[in-house]
């Protein structure tokens, strides 16, 4: 819960710093900050075509899209809406651009993503681009299409500003939407576009103040960027298979560590049975249950893959002593946890038909796990000749492990 409230923070704190900034710095005396309204014009420039960079380069196709699409739309913004609204074309691209722009990210939201070079990843690319000329090929031939109802949208403005009531029921639905997608599936590209559609909100319903789309699409922006990055972090730090952290994340963890500490070695018993046995599928399964059961039992360790079946539990400030009660509450939490092997020719359709049978299938199931377990600590590993002690912990831990496989493996051996 608490890293779901982090994630809603962060766009929310863009937005109401992009305001903060824009009402301490626009309102100068022009005399003072002539340059620094120039940079701050070029801004959204530069932080949205870094994310787009970013994304190209990672091959995020939708991030891609979401940056694409708002460099598009300052860019109209700056070329088109500083005169007044009511002139032409200012209220025509005004008008299209509160239409087209919740509408997209809508798109972007219920967009799966895919790959830079897929079809429907060079679609989400180029949507924006594409919608562009197709709207000024239809102005160019008839340069008044729009014009009545951008001017009635525009005399008929919805609670004070100069959105009609269709676009605010988009923003109204990509922000309900965005919001639910967040607190669901949890994906940075949501948390994005939900503080994307309210800086978005923000810039065309109050379009009149001094520089508040430069303010808003830098804020716009830096949040891409900076959710781009941690996506990015994410993934060379962290497990696609369990959502624990891998081989990388440990060794890097392992640089900040001070005082004594303790590591334990877990490896799944038998664990090439399981795979020929029953697929590769519930190997996989396999994999995420022991995680899952490492991450609630192992009190006071953080759990990390290391590499096939084998996992590492690192105990900061605990020593080889104060760890082995934690250890044995996770193999014996791994030992009691009945798999459940579905047959999925005969997998019930219905939701409580198949809630039943697995109810039935408790501690009744053919497939069992168990693991061995090693460990170490840094209080009693022949470290001292060793430029990198770590190290030296984690091959004592791995010998601990091999002796517990020596012993009939379901147990734990100490270093």
């Amino acid at each position: 819960m608490s890293s779901t409230i982090l994630r809603l923070i962060l766009p929310l704190t863009f937005a109401v710093g992009a305001l903060l900034l824009r009402y301490l710095l626009a309102d100068q005396s022009p005399n003072n900050t002539s340059q620094l309204e120039f940079l701050l014009l070029q801004l959204p420039y530069i932080l949205l075509g870094l994310g787009a960079l970013m994304a190209l380069l990672s091959n995020h196709a939708l991030e891609a899209g979401i940056t694409i699409s708002l460099l598009c739309a300052y860019w109209l913004i700056q070329s088109f809406l500083q005169s007044p609204l009511n002139s032409q074309p200012a209220s025509q691209i005004f008008y299209l651009l509160t239409l087209l722009s919740p509408a997209l990210m809508i798109t972007y939201a219920l967009l799966p993503q895919s790959s830079c070079l897929q079809l429907q990843g060079l679609l989400a690319i180029l949507l924006t681009p594409l919608i562009i000329l197709l709207v000024a090929g239809l102005s160019a031939i008839n340069h008044q299409l729009f014009l009545t109802s951008a001017s009635s949208a525009l005399s008929n403005g919805f609670m004070g500003t100069y959105l009609s009531t269709l676009s605010w029921l988009l923003y109204f639905a990509v922000i309900s939407l965005c919001l639910g997608l967040s607190l669901y599936q949890q994906q940075s590209i949501h948390n994005s576009l939900f503080g994307c559609s309210l800086m978005s909100l923000i810039t065309y319903g109050w379009i009149q103040l001094n520089s508040v789309s430069a303010f808003m699409f830098s804020s716009m922006g830096l949040l891409l960027t900076i959710n781009l990055t941690i996506s990015l972090l994410q993934i060379g730090y962290r497990d696609d298979l369990t959502q624990i952290g891998n081989r990388r994340a440990l060794q890097q963890t392992a640089k900040t560590l001070r005082g004594p500490y303790s590591v334990a070695m877990v490896d799944a018993d038998y664990f090439k049975k399981i795979n020929d046995q029953f697929g590769h599928d519930l190997g996989d399964q396999a994999l995420r249950v022991i995680a899952s059961l490492l991450k609630q039992t192992a009190e006071g360790g953080k759990p990390f893959r290391y590499g096939g079946e084998e996992f590492c539990l690192l105990f900061k400030g605990k020593t080889q002593q104060e760890v082995l009660d934690a250890l044995e509450a996770c193999r014996q939490a791994i030992a009691n946890y009945d798999m459940v092997v579905r047959d999925k020719q005969h997998r019930p359709k219905k939701l409580k038909e198949g809630e039943t049978r697995r109810g039935a299938s408790k501690r009744k199931s053919n497939l069992r796990l168990t693991v061995s377990i090693g460990v170490a600590s840094s209080d009693n590993a022949n470290s001292s000749n060793s430029t990198n002690p770590f190290e030296q912990v984690l091959k004592s831990a791995d010998k601990a492990l091999y002796r517990a496989k020596a012993s009939g493996r379901n147990c734990i051996q100490a270093a």
